[in-house]
């Protein structure tokens, strides 16, 4: 049976149970992760809460720490003094057990979400406790026994997370010195605002997730409308009370929330 030397988290109800926690959180999982991909059940014919890439989830930004563990998405919150235990078990029973399966068909497979990794490779397993319970633990499936969010570190160091809305995000690890990267050339930043996100990795994340937005928002428009008139309106309009914040890092952060929230909700873009 193959085995890759890896990582994952998981919270398990009636699975066979941990030893007890204590272990402060591996150091291959110590720093900075930034969400590469998101990933969804491609074989599903359900309409999912969040859609392959979808920039509410693409680049966020996990920071794990022995005090806490911390990321920016829409259902993040910290888990302090993260405590973990280790355990073994096959890829694809991980899957299965703890997202949603195809209607057809039965149990979700690795192969569903995009993974390359083989359903019968054991992983070594990480559970992690916070607090006064496990990490993510409103996540899995009734009456499987998998319960909370889970993660693995796969052969070529990325990190497969599994997620709400039935996802898995893939992030890669952000070395000490990474830069920020914005929707546009930072070299070129010329406005207070500009040189603001140019200087945060968050802001520069939430930058280009609200480029991405708006570029699926235009395809969707195009496809169903007429114009883009009254989209490309919303934008100028956003643009216009996003530089009012200046270098108010916490009015811009908001502000990009606002604005990948509005986009995802054509309807009322539309008005």
């Amino acid at each position: 049976m193959p085995r890759v030397s890896v990582f994952a988290l998981i919270s398990v109800l009636s699975w066979p149970p941990f030893a007890g926690y204590g272990a402060a959180l591996p150091a291959q999982l110590l720093g900075r992760w930034q969400v590469a991909e998101v990933q969804v059940n491609r074989a599903s014919e359900r309409r999912l809460d969040y859609q392959y890439n979808d920039p509410r989830l693409r680049w966020r930004i996990f920071d794990f720490s022995a005090a806490q563990l911390i990321d920016d998405t829409p259902e993040g919150y910290p888990c302090m003094v993260p405590q973990v235990t280790e355990t073994r078990m096959q890829l694809g029973k991980l899957i299965s057990g703890s997202l949603a399966g195809v209607e057809e068909r039965g149990d979700a497979t690795p192969e569903d979400y995009g993974l390359a990794t083989k359903p019968d490779t054991v992983v070594d397993v990480v559970s992690i406790h916070c607090g006064s319970g496990p990490w993510q633990g409103g996540l899995g499936l009734v009456n499987t026994g998998v319960q909370g969010s889970w993660l693995y570190i796969d052969a070529d160091g990325s990190m497969v997370l599994r997620w709400y809305g039935e996802t898995l995000l893939i992030l890669r690890h952000l070395p000490e010195d990474a830069k920020p990267q914005a929707s546009f050339d930072c070299a070129r930043a010329a406005t207070p605002t500009e040189r603001t996100i140019c200087s945060s990795l968050q802001l520069a994340a939430f930058d280009r997730s609200v480029a991405s937005a708006y570029r699926d928002a235009y395809d969707q428009f195009t496809s169903d409308r007429a114009s883009v008139d009254p989209l490309a309106r919303l934008q100028r309009r956003w643009l216009r009370q996003r530089d009012a914040c200046g270098a108010d890092a916490t009015c811009l952060l908001k502000s990009m929330k606002r604005q990948i929230d509005a986009l995802d909700n054509l309807p009322e873009v539309a008005e």
